[in-house]
């Protein structure tokens, strides 16, 4: 029996919604290095109910020396898709491998604009992550959250040691 004769319609659809994006937008090609727009798709026969319904965007690269690039994130079951813009790309590229995304902006705003026009025509509210998001994401974002808890916890021991003062003088 084919596949698709055990996947439920949730995992169908979202099986045909990767196959759509590839087919309007997997001809594209970014450069310089010429990477390839793609939706992954279910990977098994059910999406639990639609917990399971995120789909990634990506730009395969065409060589394997190259990282694959996560640019979004879609959710048909609760009507969302989030494109990253390439500031964002940038940020978050150079945070990790120390250096700029190897995708040239202006090819990668056609593609983005492209994007967004292919998720909105399948009826989803797309919205786009700019560099300042991308800022708070990664490992130095705990570390500020902790150091910054940490703070405000002696600055309570602080008040506190303080106002203990204060009330034994009166």
């Amino acid at each position: 029996m084919h596949r698709s004769a055990f996947q439920t319609s949730t995992s169908l659809e979202l099986t045909s919604l990767s196959e759509n994006f590839r087919t309007a937008l997997g001809a594209l090609r970014l450069g310089p290095h010429g990477y390839i727009p793609d939706m992954t798709a279910p990977e098994g026969p059910s999406t639990g109910g639609g917990a399971q319904a995120t789909q990634h965007l990506l730009l395969l690269p065409p060589e394997p020396d190259l990282s694959k690039l996560v640019v979004g994130r879609v959710n048909k079951h609760e009507g969302t898709a989030e494109l990253r813009t390439w500031d964002y790309l940038d940020a978050v590229y150079r945070e990790r491998f120390n250096e700029g995304v190897p995708v040239d902006p202006e090819p990668y705003a056609q593609f983005l604009e492209s994007a967004q026009g292919f998720l909105a025509e399948s009826g989803l509210r797309v919205s786009l992550s700019s560099a300042l998001e991308a800022g708070g994401r990664g490992r130095s974002s705990g570390n500020t959250v902790g150091m910054v808890l940490i703070l405000l916890g002696l600055l309570g021991i602080l008040a506190a040691a303080i106002l203990w003062l204060f009330v034994l003088k009166h």
